[in-house]
């Protein structure tokens, strides 16, 4: 008797563990890719700080220094992240673009000398960018602050939702796991309920019975997890060949720590039902058994 207690059928328990995980991780990864492709938005938008024209160099050195000083700017490698585009540059980009040379048409360059500047996430909302603006357009030599405030705002907008859908749709995911992964041990134990009935008549401890069913919901969760995990490696892996862009935006710290976490909800789920129908047969009676 004692070799075969907690040996129940497992085949079904592995099937929903590795099923019910990889969906939760799937739409985590959803969620992780989502995340980082809307940073990588957001470190892309530029506020463009339009000068004075016949500004003279002395007076942009004096601008960009100012700039370089303010806690809302980027900062990569130790230096701000701020571009200066002079207005010939821009020209001829656009005489680049346009095919059209509108200098010779207008006699005159009419774009002016501008910094394009990367500011902080943190300042990513309207509410931070109003008095951004008024500040920088109120600086001497500044003619004209500009950025995409509708763009920025919808971000802004789209993360707080994304977020609530986020953390609504995991928890919703996590219940119906934990509900599943419970109804599957508990039709696995069901067929050993008449064996931890025999081995309390002789006298064996409820720490006793336990061991055995909690060591194999255990290693359950633990290899469910890790067939689930071995999923979404290779879907991973299949979209990367396929999605070149897709490694770009990749944070693999992220995605170890996606693993463990689902690594350590498969176990967890796993021992806790475990520990729930082995209790719940241990109390039972005779007559309730059958």
């Amino acid at each position: 008797m004692a070799k075969k207690l907690g040996n129940y059928p497992a085949t079904s328990v592995l099937v929903t563990i590795s099923t019910a995980l990889f969906m939760v991780g799937l739409f985590l990864l959803f969620a992780l890719h989502a995340t980082a492709l809307t940073n990588v938005l957001q470190e892309n938008i530029e506020i463009q700080i339009y000068l004075e024209k016949d500004l003279d160099k002395a007076a942009q050195e004096q601008i960009l220094q100012t700039l370089e000083s303010q806690p809302f700017v980027e900062v990569q490698d130790g230096k701000a992240r701020i571009q200066f585009i002079s207005k010939d540059e821009a020209a001829k980009k656009m005489m680049e673009d346009t095919g059209e040379n509108f200098i010779e048409s207008l006699g005159m360059n009419p774009l002016r000398d501008v910094f394009s500047v990367n500011i902080k996430r943190d300042y990513y909302s309207k509410e931070k960018l109003t008095p951004i603006r008024k500040q920088l357009e109120a600086t001497t030599g500044v003619y004209e602050v500009v950025y995409a405030e509708s763009l920025i705002e919808k971000i802004h907008q789209n993360l707080t939702t994304l977020g609530f859908i986020i953390i609504s749709f995991v928890f919703i995911l996590l219940l119906i796991t934990y509900i599943l992964l419970n109804n599957a041990i508990k039709l696995g134990l069901f067929s050993q309920r008449l064996l931890i009935r025999s081995m309390q008549l002789v006298g064996a401890t409820d720490s006793f019975i336990k061991k055995p069913f909690l060591w194999r919901a255990a290693l359950q969760g633990f290899f469910g997890s890790l067939i689930a995990c071995f999923l979404l490696s290779a879907l991973l892996f299949y979209l990367n060949t396929q999605i070149k862009e897709l490694q770009s935006i990749q944070n693999y710290w992220f995605i170890a720590a996606l693993y463990i976490t689902l690594v350590g909800i498969g176990t967890f789920i796993c021992l806790s039902s475990a520990y729930l129908a082995v209790n719940r047969y241990l109390k039972m009676t005779l007559d309730e058994l059958y």
